[in-house]
């Protein structure tokens, strides 16, 4: 017994080692992936700004070739990011613990992503491509889109990568114990639908057709060399495979081609929060089969770690992974899932796609990745003001054509108004009130030319407005008395009215207000646009009945033009280029950041000198720190810096301790600091605004994104 005693002390001890050691394993792997993101990010993001700067060639030196030149080394950068995302989703699978979200989607949605994404590719290649759908199926399956959609596209990437001839074909059908690897999920289930990928490329040995699904393998050392790529694509499969439910398995001949073939359950696996992927060796079963709590326990704990760094899963079952070129998107700012639901339906209903953030930290990520037709904005959201987004949008010239409809529970229609929204609805809503912004959005998004109602009794003036404001995708229409006027807006739906404040037959506030009582949520922007000196009482009336004022003088027409491509949202891109460079050198005299000074705080000197060298072209006064504690030293002696760019991840100090040390002084309540980092996990941007950072933006940046963050809160 006391024998018997002693191996059982010495077998807890053990076992008390090893969840120490994995505890710690778990610890250091999440450490390791923060640290390998930010180190790989950070020359990245030098890379990215420069090349940026050299393609978009503003002092226009560079020859074509020199352009193309930038282009593909910008190009290339983003393809190293891309790298790093596919490290990190491989190192999630392999650390166990993955998150997926089971929901029914349409077989029709699937074949459309695919369509989509990859008939571009086959007509590049010259290669047949088709996609056969086995018409006994039901019309849905139960799995997580993404997970779904990410298979299938590594799978299909794989199959023209590596076909110079012949055909590609994606068939989906029911499989009858077809599959060859033994699963309980599929074994169990009533139905198992199969997605076969066929290809007439290359083709695998069948001594190279296991290892080709570890992590950095590939058939041979050669492939590699000719067609590129790492290997991850098939390892990250396979885990996703598992994490589904199903079976992945292959088939090929050598110079015949391959079939890769993923087997899924048509109904949702019973786990549908977090499957467990245990390593090949089942090296952590030996442990928990013992059944004495310890390893368990640091499991679960492990798990909790993991699970804090995983990607926000798309709980709403919006179209973020489902949209084409093609598609309308609408962008719903709300943290409500519930009416991010709603939204999501409502738009169904009238064949528009729908994504919704529920954050700050999406809002800008996905009005540049789905660029919507229009965006619907809630004003209470819980990190973030939604008066900030709006004046983000209408303060960047990339972004601020979409247009944003607010829905608020507070009566905040006028200032809604005068910063650019389309249109304004109070909360609660009805049902006819969404179906009316919905038919709003997709009219307006339908019209290729926008209308613009000039009253103006001068002929000489209305005809050089005419002649300067008339574009393809602007018409004018001219009043020369405001009854008439009156008269056009009864029978014609105009998208901004500019108006001389002096008329023959009314006065200019008379006017103002009888066009306000002829409009309800939809307010039509009223530019006025006078040789009259208004007095401060006067401006401070204007201010609360029109949008903007422009005083008739030298240049005006340009600030119109500016003025009036803004409010009738217009991608001022698609301008002529005369008028595109107006509207640019305007932005440039009136940015908010033209002689302000900002302090970038950051250890790697290669970043300094590429932001420094992107904000030469705005007049920004750049001041440089390398470390923490110099930030500090400079700020306490300069007094006229106006915001801070922090780097978070410094040696000795890092920007956490620095930004809290900033906030510590009183005098530094008020000023902006952005927090500028590669850090990419989850709980970071809290972490950041807890530390007392005003906003966060990761690397690598994209120059025009963080110099609209900086022009909303310098604006404050």
């Amino acid at each position: 017994m006391e024998a018997k005693n002693k191996e059982v002390e010495e077998a807890r001890r053990s076992l008390e080692e090893k969840a120490e050691q994995l505890t710690l394993t778990s610890k250091y792997k999440s450490e390791f992936l923060a640290n390998m993101s930010h180190e790989l990010r950070t020359p990245l993001n030098s890379l990215l700004i420069l090349a940026q700067q050299l393609y978009e060639n503003p002092e226009g030196n560079l020859t074509e070739k020199q352009v193309r030149f930038a282009r593909t080394i910008h190009s290339c950068g983003d393809d190293l990011i891309q790298l790093i995302n596919d490290i990190l989703d491989l190192s999630k699978i392999e650390s166990g613990f993955i998150s997926a979200e089971f929901q029914a989607i349409r077989f029709r949605d699937i074949t459309s992503f695919v369509e989509g994404t990859f008939k571009p590719i086959s007509e590049a290649k010259h290669l047949r491509f088709s996609i056969n759908v086995d018409q006994n199926l039901s019309d849905r399956i139960e799995t997580d889109a993404q997970r779904l959609n990410q298979i299938l596209k590594n799978l299909l990437s794989n199959a023209f990568k590596f076909t110079e001839k012949g055909e590609v074909k994606l068939e989906i059908f029911e499989a009858k114990n077809s599959w060859k690897i033994k699963n309980i999920n599929l074994d169990n289930a009533s139905k198992v639908v199969a997605f076969a990928i066929k290809d007439t490329g290359i083709g695998i040995s069948k001594e190279k057709q296991n290892i080709i699904f570890e992590a950095f393998q590939q058939a041979e050392g050669s492939t590699s060399r000719k067609y590129g790529g790492t290997g991850l694509g098939l390892s990250i499969s396979r885990g996703l495979t598992d994490l589904l439910g199903g079976n992945l398995e292959l088939e090929s001949v050598t110079g015949q081609g391959s079939i890769f073939t993923l087997y899924l359950p048509l109904e949702g696996i019973a786990t549908k929060k977090i499957q467990k992927v245990m390593p090949a060796d089942n090296s952590r079963l030996e442990y928990a089969d013992i059944g004495l709590g310890m390893v368990q326990q640091a499991i679960i704990k492990a798990e909790h770690d993991l699970e804090l760094n995983n990607e926000i899963t798309n709980q709403i079952d919006d179209d973020r992974y489902n949209i084409q070129a093609e598609d309308k998107v609408v962008m719903v700012v709300d943290d409500d899932l519930r009416f991010g639901k709603i939204m999501v339906d409502k738009g169904h209903e009238l064949g528009l796609k729908i994504v919704v953030a529920t954050n700050y930290a999406e809002v800008l990520d996905f009005a540049n990745t789905y660029h919507p037709v229009a965006i619907t904005l809630d004003i209470k959201l819980p990190d973030y003001s939604g008066w900030k987004i709006l004046d983000l949008f209408k303060n960047d010239l990339n972004l601020r054509h979409i247009p944003v409809h607010i829905i608020s529970g507070e009566q905040n229609k006028l200032p809604a108004f005068q910063r650019g929204a389309r249109s304004f609805l109070l909360k609660p809503l009805r049902n006819e009130d969404l179906n009316q912004l919905f038919k709003e959005i997709l009219d307006f998004s339908n019209k290729k030319c926008k209308q613009l109602l000039l009253i103006e009794d001068n002929e000489l003036d209305a005809s050089r407005a005419v002649n300067f404001l008339q574009t393809n995708e602007i018409k004018v229409t001219v009043a020369k008395r405001g009854q008439e006027a009156l008269q056009w807006v009864d029978t014609t739906e105009f998208d901004t009215i500019v108006m001389d404040y002096i008329l023959p037959d009314t006065s200019g506030l008379e006017l103002i207000k009888a066009l306000n009582v002829r409009q309800a949520q939809y307010l039509i922007p009223v530019v006025v646009f006078s040789v009259k000196d208004f007095s401060q009482k006067e401006l401070e009336v204007l201010r609360q009945t029109a949008n903007s004022i422009i005083l008739k003088e030298v240049n005006s027409l340009d600030r119109l033009l500016e003025e009036v491509v803004m409010r009738l949202h217009v991608n001022y891109k698609v301008l002529s280029y005369g008028k595109r460079s107006i509207i640019e050198g305007i932005r440039m005299q009136e940015d908010v950041l033209k002689g302000k000074t900002v302090l970038i705080v950051d250890d790697d000197v290669r970043n300094l000198f590429a932001l420094t060298t992107a904000f030469e072209r705005y007049n920004l006064h750049v001041i440089t720190a390398d470390s923490g504690q110099e930030a500090i030293d400079i700020i306490n002696k300069n007094q006229d810096i106006d915001i801070v760019l922090m780097d978070i991840m410094m040696p000795e100090m890092d920007g956490y301790e620095t930004t809290h040390k900033i906030r510590n002084e009183s005098k530094n309540a008020d000023l902006p600091i952005i927090a500028v980092t590669a850090k990419a996990m989850k709980s970071d941007r809290q972490k950041c605004i807890e530390a007392g950072a005003s906003d966060y933006i990761t690397k690598p940046v994209k120059v025009e994104h963080l110099l609209s963050l900086m022009r909303v809160w310098l604006y404050q």
